[in-house]
């Protein structure tokens, strides 16, 4: 059962999946990343006492750098707590936008690397047409789904542009959201690499955008949520998760979990194996390594991986996903040195797993039968229910984990979303 559900984590994403991964994607200046410290070490910050008046586009009588030359960062970075804004321009990636949005700024902004130090970062903030209401637009910071883990894969360079499906960031601004959406860290922002699939620094990177965002636009209000499917829906349970201890100042509202990304951390035993059962996850098992060698030093790819496997490894950091899903990969005999210690790597990955988190709000989480997630996540809802978590567990006959376009789940989530506002008490289906 676990290997047929491990068969639908190459297709995670906030979008349908793209045909082919853009040939242009640019080479990342590599960083290194000290290891992951135990527990939330970074200093929240304070609690505003009032609203912040709107920051300049850059320094005054400076003006934002333009292109991609917007996407390297200040060095040293400026001081500043975490969620500060750095710099901002309009957003104008053409097709990339979100839809219906009455002004859509690109901000790049200050949050906490897996050291512990600060760290550049770089997301969208669209606002909704009209005046804002009294308290300001409340805000769903959307986490987006696997795009691949290079620098030029971020969303707010335009990786997503084009892609179709039902577009719920586009019907949240049409009810009146602002929509924040960021790029992670080590996407977007060009000198660090992205550690895929850790909760942590997802989780940092999405609540000092929101923290950013309000500094942007005083008509922000406090109500918020966070949200997003599969890598997404991972990132936004961490949120979930951290947001008590590292922003207590956002009490977040609620959770939108579309087929998280799960069961991660069966991946090393099944490449382990090495032999053809382990063929269609190479591609997910290299950048999984990846994502954690960029969060702990202890994962080490040179010494896990053959040439072949190490040379597939090191082109994800500059092709998103045309060579990890699709491309040529090693065999599986031919992935694995003899020996590989595998263990660092398993122990990040279960410590980042979905089931290892406590979310501090109600959490819709919406599940595809037809997914091979399907039988994963179920177990990790009830983890969930047993921490005391509220859950409403929503399954969708015969969807896959795409879940068809986010229809009929994204109406049904929005109006969860709507009740969340009324003041409604979450429905809870943790009897299962």
């Amino acid at each position: 059962m676990i290997v047929a559900a491990l068969a639908a984590t190459g297709c995670s994403r906030a979008d349908p999946e793209p045909a082919a991964a853009r040939p242009d994607a640019g080479t990342p200046r590599a960083g290194t990343a000290a290891p992951v410290p135990p527990g939330d070490t970074a200093a929240p910050s304070p609690p505003p006492t009032s609203v912040p008046p709107a920051v300049p586009t850059a320094a005054p009588g400076t003006k934002a750098p333009e292109h991609d030359a917007f996407f390297d960062p200040p060095v040293p970075l400026p001081p500043g707590k975490p969620g500060e804004v750095i710099r901002r321009r309009p957003f104008d990636v053409p097709g990339a936008g979100t839809k219906g949005a009455a002004e859509e700024v690109l901000v790049m902004y200050t949050t906490t690397g897996t050291d512990g130090r600060p760290v550049a970062a770089t997301g969208t903030v669209a606002l909704p047409k009209g005046p804002a209401p009294a308290g300001g637009w409340p805000i769903v910071a959307w986490d987006h789904g696997t795009v691949g883990i290079g620098t030029m894969c971020a969303p707010s360079r335009g990786f997503l542009a084009g892609i179709g499906g039902f577009d719920i960031q586009a019907e949240l601004i049409r009810r009146g959201f602002a929509v924040v959406q960021p790029d992670y860290i080590g996407m977007g922002v060009t000198g660090v690499k992205h550690p895929y699939l850790q909760g942590k620094p997802a989780a940092y990177a999405t609540l000092d955008l929101v923290r950013a965002a309000r500094t942007i636009n005083p008509d922000l209000g406090q109500t918020w949520f966070v949200g997003g499917h599969s890598q997404g829906a991972h990132a936004a349970l961490w949120t979930a998760d951290h947001q008590p201890r590292y922003a207590p100042e956002l009490p977040l509202g609620g959770v939108l979990a579309f087929a998280p990304g799960t069961g991660f951390q069966f991946m090393p035993g099944l490449v382990e194996q090495r032999d053809a059962t382990a063929a269609p996850y190479i591609g997910i098992f290299l950048m999984l390594l990846d994502g954690a060698a960029a969060a702990d030093p202890s994962v080490k790819p040179d010494q896990l991986l053959t040439p072949a496997a190490l040379a597939v490894a090191d082109a994800a950091w500059i092709d998103c996903l045309s060579t990890v899903i699709g491309g040529d990969l090693p065999d599986p005999a031919n992935v694995l040195k003899p020996n590989a210690d595998l263990g660092p790597l398993t122990a990040s990955l279960e410590a980042n797993a979905t089931d290892q988190v406590t979310p501090a709000a109600p959490v819709f989480l919406a599940q595809g039968s037809a997914d091979p997630l399907a039988p994963l996540n179920l177990p990790m809802a009830q983890a969930l229910c047993a921490k005391g978590a509220s859950i409403d567990y929503r399954t969708y006959p015969d969807q896959d984990h795409g879940l068809n376009d986010f229809q009929p789940s994204g109406t049904d989530a929005l109006t969860w979303l709507q009740s969340r506002l009324d003041g409604k008490p979450p429905t809870h289906t943790c009897a299962f």
